[in-house]
């Protein structure tokens, strides 16, 4: 039955990275609606098999006297603390149901994030690495890719944008909601091929990763965004250390918390700075700033536990409600836009799940790190997937959960954690 639970692991994995970017039904309208759809019927399919297959497994050894029991390991138990965080945070919302779902179009809720955390522990337990498997995640891209630089060219082949209106012309590419969702599904696919353009020791690979490096980075250039730029800054400096010094460990695992301790600092700090000035970053500067405000209007229990996975949108109508000024402030710089997040995914769990939500994160993200400290220097398959999950967790410092990407960086997560087995 592991053999089969190794399947269904491959099955999820390539499922996610091939389909979700692709999937649409022919037009710009609910195209996330779509996407998350899509992403919660491949959930599905994958928890059906296993809970057959399961059952299978569990009734052939139900005579055995003894069988192995699998213990939790530091980072398991950091998941399983933020998923906690995730349930509390949705059952105790003024809005359960839009807790377990989300804002429509996004569906980031805690059923997302409840199966993307179940995603970690199946990954870690039964996925297997075969660099073919890496070739064809970095492969699934090529179709995404080439669409966007013809769009951004003015071709529309697919026919996406009819009827989409004068802002889908704009925003829109490839087979994304818009390029802002494009650059966040390439920040994990980017230092990936990255890594392998620089490491693969075989001439053809070498070549090919070569070849499409320049085509992304082309894409880049017509309708990247600055955070995709930072990201893949970061993802060439692992990298190069990684071709300097092989298996030097800049860092301990006991310097992990001080680093990242110094890095929440910093970002904290240009965050309170960058929200001082309203036009900064396409307008970032006013959201973190108006983020900051509602947080601060929040009763003590949702500073605690947050007012609710993915609801953002709804938290800030209640503080619009209590604030007419705020709200023509906000109608006079976005017009009729609805502004589903903080456009940081920090801050969102801050806001959506507290004080506690936010720390469950960083303190997954901590034991994460920490792990791969441990066991992942020096191991391909650990290093590509700690290099792909780094970049977005960068990118994410501008940007927010999605269904596009999100799921891959917990797929990523659970090849760095995993056990050998």
């Amino acid at each position: 039955m592991k053999k089969y639970k190794n399947y269904i692991a491959l099955f999820y994995v390539l499922a996610v990275f091939f389909i979700i970017p692709i999937y649409n039904r022919g037009s710009y309208d609910n195209i996330s609606v779509h996407k998350t759809d899509a992403f919660l019927f491949l959930c599905g399919i994958g928890l059906v098999s296993y809970v057959i297959t399961s059952v299978i497994d569990d009734v052939k050894k139900r005579d055995e006297e003894n069988v192995r029991k699998k213990r939790l390991s530091k980072t398991d138990i950091s998941m399983l603390i933020f998923g906690g965080v995730i349930l509390v945070s949705a059952v105790l919302s003024n809005s359960l149901k839009e807790s377990i779902y989300g804002v429509p179009g996004f569906g980031m809720g805690a059923l997302a994030l409840g199966l993307m955390i179940l995603s970690f522990f199946y990954v870690s337990r039964y996925f297997v690495y075969s660099k073919w498997i890496i070739h064809t995640i970095v492969a699934s891209s090529a179709i995404p890719t080439i669409l966007a630089i013809i769009n951004r060219m003015g071709a529309d082949p697919l026919k996406m944008q009819d009827g989409a209106g004068e802002a889908g012309h704009s925003l829109y590419v490839s087979t994304f909601g818009n390029y802002g969702w494009y650059c966040e599904y390439m920040s994990v696919i980017i230092p990936i091929a990255i890594y392998m353009l620089f490491t693969t020791k075989d001439m053809v690979e070498r070549t090919l990763y070569g070849i499409y490096v320049g085509i992304i980075e082309f894409a880049m250039l017509m309708c990247g965004t600055a955070m995709i730029w930072v990201a893949s800054a970061v993802a060439f400096l692992f990298v190069l250390k990684r071709k300097l010094k092989p298996d030097k460990k800049l860092i301990t695992a006991k310097q992990v918390p001080l680093v990242i301790g110094g890095v929440v600092l910093l970002y904290v700090i240009f965050v309170l700075v960058a929200a001082r000035n309203p036009n900064f970053a396409n307008g970032r500067g006013y959201i973190w700033r108006l983020s900051f405000d509602l947080y601060g209007s929040l009763p003590f229990d949702e500073k605690l536990i947050g007012v609710g996975p993915n609801r953002f949108m709804y938290a800030l109508n209640d503080y619009f409600a209590q604030r007419p000024d705020a709200a023509a402030e906000f109608q006079a710089r976005f017009n009729d836009l609805a502004l589903t997040s903080a456009h940081s995914e920090y801050l969102d769990y801050l806001i959506c799940t507290g004080l506690l939500g936010l720390a469950a994160y960083l303190y997954m993200i901590y034991r994460v790190v920490e792990r791969y400290i441990q066991v992942g220097v020096g191991k391909k398959d650990r290093e590509i997937a700690f290099v792909a999950a780094l970049s977005y967790m960068v990118y994410s410092l501008g940007n927010f959960s999605m269904v596009c990407a999100t799921p891959m960086f917990f797929i990523f997560l659970g090849m760095v954690a995993k056990e050998r087995r």
